[in-house]
């Protein structure tokens, strides 16, 4: 009886390694349960305002530089970028491959739109002063200046000019900060506030956002139109509150 018993696992284990269903079964999804210390207030990168929303807004968006696991700069959006002599001009090369997460490209344009969004006194956004190094950042967001008058600029689709009051040599460490992210022009013409619920959101990251059971979990997917999507490991993240 045990022998029989024996032969006939083993003729199953053979079949399922020979079907492929042993390891569709055991590998279908990795799922990266997480705690948060409190609930978010948006996934808004311009509307931040808590520590909160960090790790979940860099998991939606990318700046264009990023940190690596021991926190040394890396090129995020932006595959390279040169500084001028006198430290006062950036100009970004953005990823030709860089898409939104509806397929649309990653654009200079995006950053110009988004840079002014941020300062925009309309945004009323807490964290303005990130971009306060750049030229005419502070006037436009404190009333005294333009939009216009700032110093950022589309060169061309995948160049962005970024040019500063004075040489700030922290200024690339800054441009991690989630309030300097890119948003969706188009997505936010569209939707309006609605733009950031899930189902809507258009991100440029490493994921999507599927789900929000406000203090239950929000949910993340990987996104397959984000640029490095091969190296994401993890198919689902849930921020838990805690």
């Amino acid at each position: 009886m045990l022998k029989n018993m024996l032969k006939a696992t083993a003729f199953a284990t053979t079949l399922a390694l020979a079907t492929g269903s042993f390891y569709t079964h055991a590998f279908a999804e990795t799922v990266y349960n997480r705690g948060s210390a409190a609930e978010a207030e948006t996934v808004d990168p311009h509307k931040t305002s808590t520590t909160y929303e960090a790790d979940i807004i860099r998991d939606l968006f990318q700046g264009l530089v990023m940190h690596d696991q021991k926190t040394n700069l890396i090129p995020g959006a932006a595959e390279s970028w040169t500084v001028s002599d006198d430290g006062t001009v950036y100009t970004f090369k953005l990823r030709k491959d860089g898409l939104w997460s509806d397929g649309t490209p990653v654009t200079a344009d995006d950053f110009v739109y988004s840079f002014h969004r941020l300062e925009d006194p309309a945004t009323a956004a807490e964290y303005a002063s990130m971009l306060y190094p750049v030229k005419g950042a502070e006037d436009f967001n404190t009333k005294k200046g333009k939009a216009e008058d700032m110093g950022v600029k589309a060169i061309d689709a995948n160049t962005l000019e970024v040019t500063l009051k004075a040489p700030t040599p922290y200024f690339l460490e800054m441009l991690t900060h989630q309030a300097t992210y890119p948003v969706n022009k188009a997505s936010i013409d569209k939707l309006g506030a609605d733009w950031i619920k899930p189902g809507k959101l258009v991100s440029n990251g490493a994921y999507t956002l599927a789900e929000w059971v406000p203090n239950d979990h929000l949910k993340m997917v990987k996104n397959p139109k984000f640029w490095d999507a091969a190296s994401v490991k993890l198919d689902v993240v849930n921020y838990i509150p805690t």
